[in-house]
């Protein structure tokens, strides 16, 4: 009994940790508001999209908007490392909010068209490159190198504790007097509440100084990025963990956009009936999040994370073949936590290997991730027009199975040879690296090598 009781001891104080800060509770209630807003969006923009239209392929599209601003998270990136990072992230949620009541009065007005929708989401898309990297290195800057990974866990249990309930209420919402435009109005005032609590955080943590040339003009933004990019490259750890955040990222939302259709031309309920979906989506996942938040920093990481996304495999393969609504809230009950756990433990472990400088980079290219899969929605819903819900539904789940699998050989290439966490440790001199700014060899086995596009001799 007396150990049962030290063991749960043990694991809230694992997973809870950053709590302790102050100044990251307040943080993590209003990250919890914006996140909130934000879902409630994600859920929306397919919907509105999918009435102003009728078809899968405009719901991908206004997607796209938001993918294709996106794309530019590695400027964001040298942004978040040379700047004032809580300037910026009070800027852009700032700007965001805006956006979103904007979006909404255009709504109310009957003044929107797809068109016009897709530019809106590509706008909202930015802010989310300008705060998106900036935010996790506050956060890195708030709680110090300690509770650095415990920190990144716990804002992404925010997102996900957001998750349940945002599209059953954005659902009553749509179908309520207030309608689309009322709905956009109260997700900007959600968010409104996150930059509000942004505001009363401490400064913490200095910026980069930027490579001034003559007469004072900034150079070396894309000298920056590609250094970020080497970063990575040269850290077989990092570069496996960036390909499986990807991976998981983009698989794990296309469901968003098959969605609306198959509820209305396969099980008789209307696209809304989406909001229930979610809600069970949500709460399978803020459920598992909460036992799988210690997972980031202990040996049982990485097969959590593959033995998550071959669960989201599955998800898929159980909602290509729902013939009920029921079934469609078990299959999103896999789902939710194949796609979360692998996000959160991959964002969690990227930190606690990367050096300060790099934090806002190294980000922003998980960040690509959110960009590449709003980008995917589009030749998803294409197919889905073509080929059927049900059959782009069953192929997503068997590509789930075939990135687990690379996982695995990625992960047993280089389990041996993962270099240490850099938090808490003294970081590398000059000397150790080999001449060109790159980490010691890590003896990267052949697979990696092959996975990476490097060729071998031999």
């Amino acid at each position: 009994m007396a150990r049962s009781i030290s063991a749960l001891a043990s694991w809230r104080q694992n997973t809870f940790a950053a709590l302790e800060d102050r100044h990251f509770r307040i943080l993590f209630g209003g990250t919890m508001f914006a996140t909130f807003g934000y879902m409630m969006m994600m859920m929306v923009m397919a919907i509105v999209a999918y009435d102003l239209s009728g078809n899968n392929t405009a719901v991908g599209l206004i997607g796209s908007g938001v993918g294709l601003a996106m794309l530019l998270a590695p400027f964001g990136g040298v942004i978040a490392d040379r700047v004032n990072r809580k300037r910026l992230i009070v800027f852009g949620q700032g700007m965001g909010a805006s956006m979103l009541v904007l979006t909404g009065l255009l709504l109310a007005l009957d003044l929107m068209s797809l068109p016009l929708m897709f530019l809106m989401m590509m706008v909202l898309g930015f802010t989310f490159v300008l705060m998106g990297p900036a935010r996790n290195a506050f956060t890195a800057d708030l709680v110090g190198p300690r509770l650095i990974g415990n920190a990144v866990v716990l804002n992404q249990l925010a997102h996900t504790w957001g998750q349940p309930f945002s599209p059953f209420v954005a659902a009553i919402a749509l179908d309520s007097f207030m309608g689309a435009g009322g709905t956009y109005m109260m997700m900007g005032a959600l968010v409104s509440v996150g930059v509000l609590t942004m505001v009363i955080m401490p400064n913490r943590g200095a910026p980069q100084k930027a490579d001034y040339g003559s007469g004072g003009v900034v150079r070396g933004v894309m000298r920056d990025i590609a250094d970020g990019g080497r970063y990575v490259w040269r850290r077989p750890s990092l570069r496996l963990m960036l390909l499986m955040f990807v991976a998981s990222v983009v698989i794990g939302f296309l469901f968003r956009t098959l969605v609306p259709a198959l509820l209305e031309q396969h099980l008789g309920h209307a696209s809304t009936d989406m909001g229930p979906l979610l809600l069970v989506y949500g709460l399978a996942t803020a459920v598992v999040s909460i036992f799988m938040a210690g997972a980031a920093t202990t040996r049982w990481a990485w097969p959590v994370v593959l033995g998550m996304i071959a669960l989201m495999g599955v998800g898929y393969l159980v909602l290509s073949q729902v013939q009920s609504y029921g079934q469609a809230m078990i299959a999103m009950a896999l789902l939710g936590p194949g796609m979360q756990g692998p996000v959160m433990i991959l964002q969690a472990r990227m930190m606690i290997h990367t050096e300060s400088a790099y934090y806002g980079r190294v980000m922003s290219f998980t960040m690509m991730s959110w960009g590449v899969q709003m980008l995917c929605g589009l030749p998803a819903g294409i197919l889905a027009d073509w080929l059927g819900e049900r059959e782009v539904l069953a192929g997503t789940g068997l590509i789930s199975f075939i990135v687990a699998a690379v996982g695995v050989m990625g992960w047993m290439a280089i389990r041996k040879h993962e270099a240490p966490p850099l938090i808490g440790m003294p970081l590398p001199s000059a000397a150790a690296a080999n001449g060109n700014g790159a980490a010691p060899s890590l003896g990267m086995l052949r697979p990696v090598a092959l996975m990476s596009g490097q060729k071998l001799k031999g």
